[in-house]
């Protein structure tokens, strides 16, 4: 029994071998993957669980936008649904490149820095 097991051992060894083998050709023929972006906030577990689809949907687009990805395959059943959705990320995409080649975000930024500080002001003048 123990030589079954070996010669077992020996021929998946081969196996895997050749599945290495393959797998690094196919890695080297698709461009390396994202790393897939993951929604979580509290209670998320239960919403996932009543929407699975939708929460895959949103995952894609979430990984997409980080990664300059094209929106393509969001997984929505309805063609004609699925082409306009893509087409709106790529064109709110192309607003936020936009937006940030101008630094609109810094300013907003600031200025969300700015309010945060007078309502600390404020709060602390009237709690004395």
């Amino acid at each position: 029994m123990i030589q079954e097991n070996d010669n077992k051992n020996e021929d998946n060894s081969e196996n895997n071998n050749d599945s290495a083998n393959d797998n690094a050709n196919n890695n080297a023929e698709k461009p390396a993957e994202k790393p897939k972006v993951t929604i979580e906030f509290p209670y998320s577990e239960i919403i996932r669980a009543k929407v699975p689809k939708s929460f895959e949907i949103a995952e894609k687009v979430a990984t997409d936008w980080k990664h300059e990805g094209d929106f393509t395959n969001l997984g929505i059943d309805h063609p004609v649904a699925g082409i306009v959705a893509s087409q709106a990320l790529q064109k709110a995409k192309d607003v936020e490149k936009k937006l940030e080649e101008k630094g609109i975000f810094s300013i907003a930024k600031m200025g969300l820095e700015l309010a945060k500080t007078q309502v600390e002001n404020l709060k602390n003048k009237i709690l004395k």
